[in-house]
């Protein structure tokens, strides 16, 4: 049977291999290291095609067919203003806007930023109170997860309906919850066939499809292959497979390969010579028994917000009052860090150095707040927090280490 497995392993990486050598892993994007941010990729992106006075030329053509695909109540007339990453202080940042005369498209964009407090009830606020128009709040995630209870704050779901209690009455919000890798890449390749004869708009719209399909696991050629070889299977090798898929999917063997990793960061971490395992937060420090526990509360009678956090908290060496944190919570991976109310700098002079990170302030078991970066999909097996589960020969992990320690570098100089 052993061996049986070692063929079917040797196979499946022959394929991966292949698709390798044909280039379906090149994309612009992803080489010049921004595939994950939402700041600098994705909002600019969906900004840049949703704008009528867009690059693209087409006017209001990638517009009209947005509202037309997910069927918004948007009226495309008059002076529409189409902005990115604005600043209100009262009510935050808002990664994008869209209005007309009368009405304002939100669009919230979580590739693996965390939920804000109250973010999505201060974006309605905004709306009433500040822009004067009618709402209309988008919630983009690559798997289309809905926000947090933290960050609906007063709104409420009740029978598949967002609403919320103003002067005594329950109002409804239009707010609609969406993913990169069903919606988004269904608007594109929808959109796409019109422009046949503009090469290098079709080009462009093909490699942020390709980039959004490596981001969540979605390569079509890969998938299809694999596919073939597993419907070829012989009886011993489809008992191998099962044996392989049983061990694969267990709450026990996950747990074990979250521990792993924690223990192989926090190791990378001390090795240096700078941090230590933090005195504090000792309800988050990982176990084998919480880390097999975390992937057990995955289901849907234990919703993410109620999920543990668990992981590796160590602390500066150069400033005690400095903690950087590696967990698991909700269904991703987050590094972040937190400060004691002795230390000389805030989490709003990291948010000005580190734009891609959200702040949080208050977080569950820690109630200081923090300053985070997610990393899905941890609940789904899947993008790259996947990739840093193999602690074995694993160049991704190794380099994503180097990264958080060179960010604490910087921090450490404020």
């Amino acid at each position: 049977m052993n061996s049986k497995i070692s063929q079917i392993i040797q196979s499946t990486l022959n394929i991966l291999e292949e698709n390798n050598s044909h280039g379906n892993n090149f994309n612009l994007l992803k080489i010049c290291g921004v595939s994950n941010s939402e700041v600098f990729t994705h909002t600019p992106i969906l900004k840049e095609l949703l704008d009528p006075e867009g690059t693209h030329g087409q006017k209001d053509l990638f517009l009209k067919s947005f509202v037309e695909f997910f069927k918004l109540d948007f009226k495309i007339r008059g002076n529409i203003k189409t902005k990115k990453e604005q600043r209100f202080n009262d009510y935050g940042q808002i990664d994008l806007m869209i209005e007309n005369e009368e009405q304002i498209i939100i669009l919230e964009n979580k590739i693996y930023a965390v939920d804000q407090s109250k973010q999505l009830q201060r974006y309605f606020n905004f709306c009433k109170n500040y822009a004067k128009k009618q709402p209309l709040l988008i919630y983009l995630t690559l798997f289309g997860n809905e926000p947090s209870f933290s960050s609906l704050g007063n709104i409420k779901k009740v029978d598949n309906k967002y609403l919320i209690q103003a002067n005594n009455e329950l109002i409804n919000i239009n707010l609609r919850c969406l993913s990169y890798k069903i919606d988004i890449i269904s608007w594109l390749e929808d959109i796409k066939s019109q422009f046949n004869h503009l090469t290098n708009l079709q080009s462009a719209l093909n490699q942020y499809i390709n980039l959004l399909r490596m981001l969540t696991n979605e390569l079509v050629t890969v998938n299809k292959e694999l596919k073939n070889m597993l419907l070829e299977m012989t009886p011993n090798e489809l008992q191998a497979i099962k044996q392989i898929s049983n061990q694969f999917n267990s709450s026990n063997y996950r747990g074990d390969l979250l521990f792993k990793l924690f223990a192989y960061f926090e190791h990378k971490f001390i090795e240096t010579g700078n941090y230590e395992i933090s005195p504090e937060f000792q309800d988050i420090h990982y176990t084998f028994k919480n880390c097999q526990q975390w992937f057990k509360q995955l289901s849907n009678i234990n919703p993410e917000s109620k999920r543990n956090v668990i992981g590796c908290v160590l602390r500066s060496k150069k400033n005690l009052h400095v903690t950087f944190l590696f967990v698991a919570a909700k269904d991703n991976l987050h590094y972040g860090i937190t400060l004691s109310e002795e230390c000389h700098f805030n989490l709003n002079d990291l948010e000005r150095l580190l734009p891609t990170w959200g702040q949080a302030k208050q977080w569950k078991k820690i109630p200081d707040g923090l300053i985070s970066k997610g990393i899905e999909n941890l609940r789904n097996f899947s993008g790259d927090a996947f990739k840093l589960l193999a602690v074995k020969d694993n160049n991704f992990l190794d380099d994503f280490i180097k990264d958080r320690l060179q960010e604490m570098d910087i921090i450490l100089k404020l």
